[in-house]
């Protein structure tokens, strides 16, 4: 499985989720392209702040991915960040390592 990492900046708010997410999809567009079984990986090691439109983004290339044959996981979340999908839910549906 061919990964494709996408670095996430320290904080993801409503001031540059438009242009993460701009970042990621077409990142995602090329893994997907490459063929089936990609994975895309979003690197949170170094974010530190997520509000809601952080999170829309990131659910938004979750299911690009999976309409196109992919995988999506977290990688690097903190415990702040994984409480956070916790309590918002998403943590079953974004896949963490």
């Amino acid at each position: 499985m061919q990964e494709t990492v996408f670095k996430a900046p320290e904080r993801v708010d409503g001031n540059n989720a438009s242009a993460v997410q701009e970042a990621m999809a077409q990142l995602a567009t090329e893994a997907i392209a490459a063929g089936e079984g990609a994975l895309f990986v979003v690197d949170m090691s170094n974010t530190g702040y997520l509000s809601s439109a952080g999170l829309r983004a990131l659910t938004v290339i979750q299911k690009k991915m999976r309409a196109g044959g992919g995988g999506f996981v977290l990688r690097g979340v903190n415990d702040t960040l994984r409480d956070l999908l916790d309590v918002t839910g998403l943590s079953g549906y974004l896949p963490i390592e």
